[in-house]
């Protein structure tokens, strides 16, 4: 490749990072303050900062961000615990201001008597009146007040439980239970306090909510205009450099493609491989399960009648319906990278099927390791070990960090497995050549994994959210994305579809384009979550160019279907299922991550949707419409080599191509999409508070749209999973061979 090539990668890494970079340094500069002491306006002290922070330990701890939600992060069927205090607050507060004598009440106020109850009330909540100096945070006699009246609140709430989907008791120590209500004072504090020197609160006026006066200011119009700018320019600038460089993407190599499924004999490291694929599509299995449960629990106290929560807590269901999507999901493309690499080098070193069997064992520890101490931890059987082997309680991020650490370790292990079978490719090689490239993409893998070890208990909720959506978003939506494309491009090369030069030119675009817009547009996240406008801008405008490869993506969607074809069509071709998944990765990418990414990533529009089930409705869409898709893919790509013609079944391949895709687009169109639209009209209308409460959730026409969702949740599991489980599970039975006489290098 051209070194302006190589050239354009790496400025497109640095400038990336850096950014990223500088956004982190802006995080931690002017995260919201945790003061040392907070007292009333008589200098009596009310609680300490080790309160806050035991009190965000406790949220952590029993998985309350899988229950609601805090600055808009975590699930949504209950309240969202900052947005929620805060207008609770506002409330309490404007009653005794209308008990109180005008004068008397707002004698500290520069205002006097002027203006009414609710301004005043706005313009009281506004000053910030922590001290740097002395990190002590004064609150008036109206928050005070209302600060004594809502830890009984939420004591009872946590305790013997009225409207949250939790079991009775949920939490037993009284002593949590108050400092939990102390990080959700602080929270609401940090929600509604403007930043010093600035006219907007810490998390940029979200939530909506008129009473206590958080509305949109002029920076989110701003930058919403500016990130439909960016949009509208980089469709324009992608489209004239195709047109003028029409040789880029997917060009066919002109020499024949080669269907190898039939002759191939896999090596005793591919063999020992197939336990993979049976475990993923069982923990997919139990992932769908988990899901209908938790859906269920919005509908009703309990399971079609069976009060199971006391057992499995819905902070815990939902904790394993995202962890185990995360396991599956990462557990077929690492597996599907261990059996492309000696596919593709014609090497197996010795002993290489040994260490496929150890890492077995170690993902296997780690996934039932991880779920169970999620369960303890949530249970409180774990003492001051949570952290270390419980619910570390972070969305995606729940299991402990000591598992946290050992899957880590195995992505290391599995980077080693995958060197050493590339290790004779990259002999003679330029370092920008195909075999390099999936070199980087491998080492990359567990180097972005380990950035979710950078915060612990004690974080700053908004410095820990920062290095959070490393994983979730630059790991998973960046990383793997990459490492993916040069897995097919490789593929595709090995059986003659595309020409070397071909593969390699569509992984310099993906880098380009998916990276060069992923990297900053990571802080499409970062909007509400208590960190500097600035991140807000930088992320507006550069996210907005995350669709641009998407688009691109569905321009080159039917070349697959050319590329495929044998003997004049695609049907005729032994990896036919595994390609259509592909074309629904495709299909899945430009509408759950480009159409639904879009409409929630504009700063206007997020300010009302965010934290609502558009926000869910990207996340299903994109999560499991592409990167679910794509492991399906990976699945029946590989167990197609490994079992024998006779097991294979094009029918059960088939009917769960469908059950999936129809299931998933049921889901969303019947429930999620629209539910989502009827709760952003409400928190526009009458604020978030309202849109995430127990009477919103709990009504008719709310309920009706979830119940709606089980034709998609049953056309999921049964005509989607069942089928590939059946399948997988079958050919455990029907394996080929290995070659165990081939010379340890083949030329």
């Amino acid at each position: 490749m051209s070194w302006r090539w190589k050239l354009s990668v790496l400025f497109v890494l640095i400038a990336g990072f850096s950014t990223l970079i500088f956004m982190g340094h802006e995080v931690s500069d002017q995260a919201p303050p945790v003061p040392e002491r907070v007292v009333n306006t008589r200098g009596e002290l009310l609680f300490q900062g080790s309160d806050i922070m035991a009190g965000q330990a406790v949220f952590q701890k029993y998985g309350l961000m899988d229950v609601g939600s805090f600055f808009g992060h975590g699930a949504y069927n209950g309240p969202d615990f900052s947005a929620d205090y805060l207008h609770r607050e506002g409330e309490l507060c404007l009653e005794r201001m209308a008990q109180n004598k005008f004068q008397k009440a707002y004698s500290l106020l520069d205002t006097g008597a002027q203006g009414d109850l609710n301004s005043t009330l706005q313009k009281e909540l506004k000053v910030n009146r922590y001290d740097g100096p002395t990190k002590t945070l004064t609150l008036t006699d109206n928050q005070a007040h209302a600060y004594s009246q809502l830890a009984p609140y939420y004591d009872t709430e946590f305790g013997v439980g009225r409207k949250l989907p939790l079991p009775t008791n949920y939490i037993a120590d009284a002593t949590e239970r108050l400092q939990l209500s102390r990080f959700f004072a602080w929270g609401a504090w940090v929600c509604v306090t403007e930043r010093p020197g600035k006219d907007y609160t810490f998390t940029n006026n979200w939530p909506p909510d008129k009473l206590v006066g958080n509305g949109p200011n002029w920076h989110i119009f701003f930058w919403s205009a500016m990130s439909l700018i960016m949009l509208i320019g980089g469709i324009g600038l992608t489209q004239f450099l195709l047109s003028a460089f029409p040789g880029l993407g997917w060009m066919p190599d002109g020499k024949g493609m080669t269907d190898n499924v039939k002759s191939y004999q896999p090596l005793r490291s591919q063999t020992s491989l197939y336990p993979y694929f049976v475990v993923v599509v069982l923990l997919f299995l139990f992932q769908t399960i988990f899901g209908v449960v938790t859906a269920h629990y919005i509908v009703e106290q309990g399971f079609y009648g069976f009060d199971i929560r006391t057992i499995l807590p819905y902070s815990v269901t939902r904790s394993w319906h995202l962890q185990l999507s995360i396991f599956w999901i990462a557990t077929a493309w690492l597996a599907a990278g261990m059996f492309m690499a000696p596919m593709l080098s014609k090497n197996e070193p010795k002993g290489q099927h040994w260490l496929v069997k150890i890492l077995f064992v170690a993902i296997l520890i780690v996934a039932v390791g991880s779920i169970g101490g999620e369960w303890l931890g949530v249970k409180n059987m774990l003492g001051n070990l949570w952290f270390w082997f419980g619910h570390q309680g972070w969305e995606y991020l729940e299991l402990g960090r000591f598992w946290q650490a050992l899957l880590t370790l195995g992505m290391v292990l599995w980077a080693v497995i995958v060197f050493r079978s590339i290790s004779p490719l990259l002999k003679g090689k330029d370092h920008g050549s195909l075999p390099y490239m999936l070199l980087y993409g491998v080492i990359a893998i567990p180097l972005f994994f380990s950035f979710g070890m950078m915060y612990h208990p004690g974080t700053n909720f908004a410095v820990a959210d920062f290095w959070r959506w490393w994983v979730v978003h630059l790991w998973v939506e960046g990383i793997f994305e990459l490492y993916t494309t040069i897995i097919v491009a490789y593929f595709f090369c090995s059986l003659g579809m595309v020409s070397e030069k071909s593969a390699l030119s569509v992984i310099y675009i993906d880098i380009i384009l998916y990276l060069g817009s992923g990297i900053v547009g990571i802080g499409h996240h970062y909007y509400w979550t208590a960190q500097p406008a600035i991140n807000m801008a930088l992320g507006s405008m550069i996210s907005a160019w995350e669709v641009v490869p998407l688009t691109l993506l569905t321009m080159d969607a039917w070349k697959f279907v050319e590329l495929a074809k044998v003997d004049g069509s695609i049907k005729n071709f032994s990896h036919y299922w595994a390609m259509m998944f592909l074309l629904a990765v495709g299909f899945w990418n430009f509408l759950g991550a480009g159409v639904f990414g879009f409409l929630v990533n504009t700063p206007i529009v997020s300010y009302y949707e965010h934290a609502t089930y558009l926000t869910s409705n990207h996340g299903h869409a994109a999560l499991m419409g592409v990167y679910g898709m794509l492991g399906v893919a990976a699945i029946l790509f590989c167990t197609r080599y490994l079992m024998t013609d006779d097991a294979w079944s094009n029918k059960l391949a088939g009917i769960s191509f469908w059950g999936l895709n129809v299931g998933l687009m049921l889901m969303i169109v019947l429930n999620i999409f629209p539910a989502g639209v009827i709760q952003m009209i409400a928190s526009y209308e009458k604020g978030f508070w309202f849109a995430r409460s127990y009477e919103f959730i709990h009504s008719d026409i709310f309920q009706t749209l979830t119940w709606l969702r089980v034709a998609g949740d049953i056309t999921f599991v049964l005509v989607g999973v069942m089928p590939l489980v059946i399948l997988v599970v079958r050919g455990m039975f029907y394996r080929r061979h290995a070659i165990s006489d081939l010379p340890k290098v083949v030329a």
